[in-house]
């Protein structure tokens, strides 16, 4: 249902190099450094040796810094764990923008390509799936047949060397696989609100009813005094540019403790987006957040420390789903 100018996200990288990615860096790389805690040797050599096929490697790998005590850096670890944001990275890579155009829409015949790294297209509608509220009646338009529960489940099961893919094939998977388990888990990567001004404001200027696009088009003031989208708001719950290392020292100073056994096991990434989706209507659009786009609010003190809370818990979670998930696949 969301659009994605290439064009656009370029522009929005310049000014805010993690804009409009769920989490941005710092979140998705601590959900890395902590699914990478939990790999079993197996898994950890399997994603080792698939990652050195990503067209990055040799520019990860080299700029892993030596330990303060002189000796060589934990390669295998800093890739796993930068790895994790290469499909927001693609978005601002010129080939790919490109390639990209206007053709590549969830109903395209090309939105469950899954050809490995021949594929060029930014698929920007793998990152999420809305599923639709509204409080006042409205009506939303189908859904996009293609997003990230689609693809979760097809990179899955592509992922065992038993499924038959070619490394090329399952080292992108893989790839997007470590971006997109975190990204399901940011609550309005699994949600769009609807209602009647928005389907105006839409029609109005001549394009479809897309809701509010995931908080994209709700104005919150949080306690620094800077206007902002809700989605912004909430992809910067761990700030913005991070690195490896700083993903893993945060993980060590600031360890989230790790989620119940039965919330970690969950398996169905349908059942992953539901959660998020409850998260999101609980607290995402919690007073005082107004369901009217038209009027900013400020953010209580409460609503941020909910907000701290709930994304902490869903990095976590998100974490050990994410470690179990390669776990089973590289068995």
């Amino acid at each position: 249902m969301r659009k994605f100018a290439a064009t656009a996200a370029l522009a929005v990288s310049i000014i805010f190099p993690t804009a409009s990615y769920a989490w941005w860096d710092a979140g998705h790389m601590r959900v890395a450094a902590i699914a990478y805690d939990q790999l079993s040797p197996k898994a950890k050599a399997e994603a080792t040796r698939l990652l050195k096929l990503n067209p990055k490697y040799a520019e990860w790998a080299g700029a892993v810094p030596a330990k303060p005590d002189g000796t060589a850096g934990d390669v295998d670890q800093f890739v796993f764990i930068r790895a994790s944001v290469w499909a927001d990275d693609i978005k601002t890579y010129k080939e790919y923008q490109e390639a990209t155009g206007d053709h590549d829409t969830a109903t395209g015949a090309d939105a469950a390509l899954n050809v490995g790294y021949g594929d060029k297209l930014i698929h920007g509608y793998w990152h999420f799936k809305d599923i639709p509220f509204s409080t006042d009646g409205s009506i939303w338009p189908p859904q996009d047949p293609i997003n990230a529960e689609t693809q979760i489940k097809a990179f899955t099961a592509a992922l065992p060397a038993s499924a038959g893919k070619t490394d090329n094939v399952r080292s992108y998977d893989l790839s997007w696989l470590l971006h997109l388990v975190g990204d399901v888990h940011q609550p309005l990567h699994s949600t769009a609100y609807f209602s009647k001004a928005l389907t105006k404001k839409w029609l109005d200027a001549g394009k479809p009813d897309q809701g509010d696009r995931g908080g994209n088009e709700i104005m919150v003031v949080p306690a620094n005094g800077r206007a902002a989208k809700l989605h912004f708001y909430w992809d910067g719950t761990f700030g913005g540019y991070s690195t490896p290392l700083g993903a893993i020292a945060d993980n060590r100073t600031d360890k989230i403790p790790a989620p119940a056994d039965a919330l970690a096991k969950e398996a169905d990434p349908a059942i992953w987006l539901e959660q998020s989706h409850k998260l999101a209507l609980q607290f995402v659009y919690a007073a005082p957040v107004a369901l009217d786009p038209l009027q900013p609010v400020v953010l209580s003190r409460e609503y941020e420390t909910n907000a701290r809370k709930v994304a902490e818990a869903q990095l976590s979670i998100a974490g050990f789903r994410l470690a179990n998930l390669l776990n089973e696949a590289f068995k």
